[in-house]
């Protein structure tokens, strides 16, 4: 696996690639995070070997360049240009888009104007309706956080413990990352989709005929399930949404074994 850094409309962005030929696989992070979220999907010795991984940090986070226009970069549109522009500079064609948290919905904003892609996995993701359902979130103060452009350290200690079980240790890197996005990503991406400036995602769902798989932890602290669980996604993967258990949020962090034998079968429905 080598990290690698593109121009992206002016601006570095900073990836991961795990080789630079094969099936691509490409993997969106979503608010407050980083590509670093799927690195036990990197390292997976059966998914590497077999696939060519590609995980982006968006403009703006990680170790991508920040924007000089954030008002325009950090908005639902400014970040699907990202991954559209990203993708047309590694010329990805016929590719699987994978979008954790925030990351799928930038993945379902961009879906039509991607080369042909094979397939959608959502990872602990609701599709959003316009305007937003106040059901998408556990609860109110959710938005309240995930949307502050400044936070102190006891509120970044807060935002990492939602990634995982609640009263469990979540991984040492997560406040890192969530330090390193800009301070204005929050703010700038969360009032682009209160002022309702993204797409119905809920129609787009439904237009895609490509196998989605969508996956969610069991004690997921910020999504609330049972409003997923209403969405009509007519190309469900199998029919159903994988539940892993006794894993939270970053489920595919938590319990990677189990996550990527099923992913790799998704994979495998896709490509053979």
């Amino acid at each position: 696996m080598k990290q690698k850094r593109i121009k992206v409309e002016g601006k570095e962005i900073s990836y991961f690639e795990t080789k630079d030929n094969g099936h691509p696989v490409v993997f969106v992070h979503g608010t407050s995070s980083s590509s670093s979220i799927f690195i036990r999907q990197l390292i997976d010795s059966a998914l590497s070997y077999q696939f060519r991984l590609i995980a982006l940090d968006l403009v703006g986070y990680g170790k991508s360049e920040v924007s000089d226009y954030p008002e325009e970069d950090y908005t639902m549109a400014g970040l699907r240009d990202c991954l559209i522009q990203f993708s047309k500079e590694l010329d990805l064609k016929d590719a699987v888009y994978v979008g954790h948290n925030l990351g799928a919905n930038i993945i379902i904003e961009a879906f039509n104007d991607l080369n042909n892609p094979k397939g959608l996995v959502l990872l602990g993701a609701i599709p959003f309706s316009n305007p937003i359902s106040d059901q998408v979130f556990l609860k109110d103060t959710f938005w309240d956080i995930f949307s502050k452009p400044g936070i102190d350290d006891s509120e970044v200690h807060q935002l990492a413990s939602y990634f995982v079980e609640e009263h469990t240790n979540y991984p040492d890197f997560v406040p890192e990352i969530i330090r390193r996005a800009d301070l204005k990503t929050r703010e700038f991406l969360f009032d682009s989709i209160k002022k309702g400036k993204y797409k119905d995602q809920m129609e787009v769902i439904k237009e895609i005929t490509v196998p989605i798989a969508v996956y969610f932890g069991e004690y997921d602290q910020i999504f609330n399930f049972d409003y997923l669980n209403t969405i009509e996604i007519p190309s469900i993967w199998r029919s159903i949404i994988h539940v892993l258990r006794n894993v939270g949020h970053m489920f595919f962090y938590e319990s990677p074994a189990d996550f990527n034998i099923s992913f790799e079968a998704y994979l495998h429905s896709i490509f053979d």
